[in-house]
């Protein structure tokens, strides 16, 4: 009896620490926010990207940009997906081009 108590205190622990391992996406978009909102900085713009991606897929999504902000907190809510150029347009609602045949 007394073994499966402390088995079933072990198992709780470790429920709760794989729990406490996720990135809380909340919290990171609120502080991101708020601190991109006072800060004008050109450290903020991903010119790399954005142009990469525009040239990669432009006959296929019309891309705006991103920001560093913007590229966090997709990449927190979405850990589980490949974040490829495709990916982004389709998370962050990029309109799709029409294809004309």
């Amino acid at each position: 009896m007394r073994g499966l108590i402390v088995a079933s205190f072990i198992l709780v622990l470790y429920c709760l620490s794989i729990k406490a391992q996720r990135p809380d996406c909340r919290r990171i978009r609120e502080n991101c926010r708020s601190c991109t909102n006072r800060l004008v900085d050109p450290i903020n713009n991903l010119d790399f990207i954005n142009r990469d991606c525009r040239e990669k897929i432009g006959d296929r999504w019309f891309w705006r940009d991103v920001r560093r902000c913007d590229m966090q907190i997709v990449a927190c809510e979405n850990h589980n997906i490949k974040m490829d150029c495709e990916n982004v347009a389709r998370i962050t609602g990029m309109r799709r081009r029409r294809r004309i045949d």
